[in-house]
């Protein structure tokens, strides 16, 4: 009996067009809301930390973020606000400080989900990158369990498996990251690196590899037609 596989993916939601302003003005614009919402000004500030972020001005927008640390009242918010810290560290590749800010993150025990979700997976992620994948692998698990349905776990759970020499498992996941979102094809390519190193692997995951393939190709065609 051929064997059915079920392939999730996401598209972007068209929204409404938008005229394209420089990043000076950008800027201008986010540091007037700054200044006219002086009585709250979380919301700016984030904002502006977001907007610094993309534009890899990232000690401004680490500013930013110490600024809401600052007056921030509860132990949620700030465990979302140090994360941030710790993804804006990513950015510039500094993982031993982006550990420090996701174990700082972890310590606050946020009960979001998503929050709770990131700092395991991007202090596994962070750890696998400088070699330490056992305890990667450890907080990965972790994070598929919080939430199943995100494809990034799966992916650097992956990678801590084939650090470990776990290749036959690490493909596994790959393949499962792959299910959970194929517009992301990082788990893919991962895969077909790991099948092209591991030949011996390819008998077993040889229908599992030409499914993902054309998963993320109908993903990848259905996400272009998506585009405004």
């Amino acid at each position: 009996m051929e064997r059915k596989w079920e392939f999730r993916y996401s598209a972007p939601s068209p929204g409404p067009k938008q005229e394209l302003v420089s990043a000076e003005e950008t800027e201008r614009l986010l540091l007037k809301r700054l200044k006219d919402e002086t009585a709250a000004p979380h919301d700016a500030l984030w904002e502006l930390a977001k907007f610094y972020s993309h534009t890899k001005q990232h000690e401004k927008a680490l500013d930013c973020l110490r600024r809401i640390m600052a007056s921030l009242p509860d132990a949620e918010r700030k465990a979302a606000c140090v994360l941030a810290m710790g993804q804006t560290m990513e950015q510039v590749a500094d993982y031993p400080a982006a550990i420090r800010y996701y174990r700082e993150a972890f310590a606050l025990e946020p009960t979001n989900t998503r929050t709770w979700y990131l700092i395991h997976n991007n202090l596994g992620f962070s750890l696998n990158t400088l070699g330490q994948f056992s305890e990667g692998e450890r907080l990965c698990r972790i994070a598929v369990q919080i939430d199943p349905d995100r494809p990034n776990a799966y992916k650097n759970l992956g990678i801590s498996l084939e650090g470990q020499g776990r290749y036959e498992a690490a493909a596994e996941y790959f393949v499962q990251g792959t299910k959970a979102d194929a517009s992301d094809a990082r788990s893919y390519h991962l895969l077909l690196k790991l099948l092209n190193e591991h030949p011996e692997l390819s008998h077993r995951f040889s229908a599992e590899a030409e499914c993902c393939r054309k998963a993320v190709e109908f993903a990848a065609a259905e996400r272009q037609k998506s585009k405004p």
